[in-house]
């Protein structure tokens, strides 16, 4: 299945050729004035036009300022998906949850990404709890039904790719995974006839089901004659051991070998396991050397289906093809050259993400020590005279005109304020130069029946003049 995906990315580059014209045109009717957008809003346009890789960018750019935004951490997660890298995806969305753990849409995410490792299990349970959260059921029905499938039970998995199909008539990708469910319980005819479509728009992924429901359901000659018509004939060839083989498998194992290439350990195509050069797309022609025969598909230990390159025929006694390691038994796979990637990039991620997390405390400390110190440079510790207390505050003037009227000797030219404490707020009178001031000021008081007692506040305590 990993072959004929170099087919559905040269219709993609395709599609994307064709629309800069278009962008260009845009361009010259904008003229010089640019248009300012936000990251999260130029991610999702990004995601829109079916640019994930750009979308993953911006999404990284606004958790760099911000780790902790959900909706950036949940659309990052959505992008690494769309991506293929998975274990980042899983990541970002295992970040969204621990903040938002009743999200439905980061319970999806995360079951989607766990289909993508082979989890159906876990999967199946994300997705309940989304449903069960208010996501709609016809939502997660694309990767709902692929899970299913991947546990065998092709009928709950074709349940679910009707159920999206109703709601989007023109899920191509769901019509696909309808069609090899359908192939993959034994209906050939009605794998073919949901297939038909999109056959007759050309859809080169279509055509791929195609050989793949002709290979599960015992079609091995038109299964190969099917890749002949899609693929250039050295990797047509390669494919043959394995569209024999998907006959032999179980419901479950059908489903790991067409959408992820990935056969049980023990049915690997033994006349697979050889491997020969392959010539690299990104090399340039060199002149007078032979071209080298026809790739072949092997596995790996865990009999994923990966692309192997060896040692040229050209090459010296001696010499190592390029990219070989050092055992010289042949260059570094392309899917581990992948995973390599990945995990760079997820490091470099994670590493860009701790130092975006300690920038931010440490500007968020040196602000508060900022506004801390200006809190105390307008209110500096003082001593007071509680007089009485209120819990609504706007009240407090009346309380302060009750107190004078019994109290006119010993208020007459003070000042009163008012400070919170607990769920009440205080009113005071003062400010006082020092404790000793106060506390004599209380005893005079008490001697005439005045009840109060002094107060100190702290530094940066806020104190308000009650009018």
């Amino acid at each position: 299945m990993k072959l004929f995906h170099c087919v559905s990315a040269l219709a993609l580059l395709t599609t994307s050729l064709l629309a800069m014209p278009a962008a260009a045109q845009m361009d010259g009717q904008l003229g010089e004035e640019p248009l300012i957008l936000d990251p999260m809003t130029s991610a999702r346009d990004a995601m829109a036009r079916g640019d994930p890789a750009e979308a993953l960018a911006r999404y990284l750019r606004v958790l760099a300022r911000d780790p902790g935004d959900l909706d950036a951490l949940a659309g990052a997660g959505s992008a690494a998906l769309a991506v293929g890298d998975a274990d980042a995806a899983i990541n970002f969305y295992v970040r969204a949850e621990k903040i938002s753990p009743r999200d439905g849409r980061v319970k999806a995410g995360l079951g989607s990404a766990l289909v993508q490792k082979e989890q159906p299990r876990a999967a199946l349970r994300l997705f309940n709890n989304a449903t069960d959260l208010g996501v709609a059921p016809y939502e997660v029905a694309l990767d709902r039904g692929l899970a299913y499938d991947l546990r065998g039970d092709n009928r709950k998995a074709q349940g679910e790719y009707t159920l999206l199909l109703r709601n989007r008539p023109n899920e191509a990708e769901a019509t696909r995974r309808l069609a090899l469910s359908l192939a993959m319980s034994g209906d050939r005819a009605g794998a073919l006839t949901i297939l038909d479509p999109l056959l007759r728009k050309r859809d080169i992924p279509a055509w791929r089901a195609r050989a793949f429901v002709l290979a599960m359901t015992g079609d091995t000659a038109g299964a190969q004659a099917a890749a002949y018509a899609v693929l250039p004939r050295y990797q047509a060839d390669a494919l043959k051991p394995f569209l024999e083989r998907l006959p032999s498998l179980k419901a479950a194992e059908k489903a790991a070998a067409v959408h992820f290439g990935h056969f049980p350990e023990d049915k690997v195509p033994l006349e697979m396991a050889a491997s020969s050069p392959v010539a690299s797309v990104k090399a340039a022609p060199a002149p007078n050397i032979a071209k080298p025969p026809a790739a072949k598909p092997v596995f790996d230990s865990t009999g994923r289906l990966v692309m192997k390159t060896v040692e040229a025929p050209t090459a010296k006694a001696g010499s190592v093809a390029p990219n070989s390691d050092a055992r010289g038994d042949g260059a570094t796979s392309e899917a581990e050259q992948r995973a390599s990637d990945a995990r760079s990039l997820a490091e470099d991620r994670r590493a860009a993400q701790k130092k975006a997390a300690a920038e931010k405390a440490a500007a968020e400390k040196k602000a508060k020590a900022k506004e801390d110190a200006k809190a105390k440079q307008g209110n500096p510790s003082r001593h007071w005279v509680q007089i009485a207390s209120g819990a609504y505050k706007p009240d407090l003037d009346k309380e302060w005109d009750k107190q004078k009227s019994r109290f006119g000797k010993q208020l007459a030219g003070k000042t009163a304020w008012t400070t919170p404490y607990r769920s009440t707020n205080r009113l005071m009178i003062g400010p006082f130069p020092s404790a000793d001031a106060a506390q004599d000021y209380v005893n005079e008081a008490r001697a005439a029946g005045f009840s109060c007692f002094p107060v100190t506040t702290s530094a940066g305590q806020k104190v308000e003049r009650v009018n």
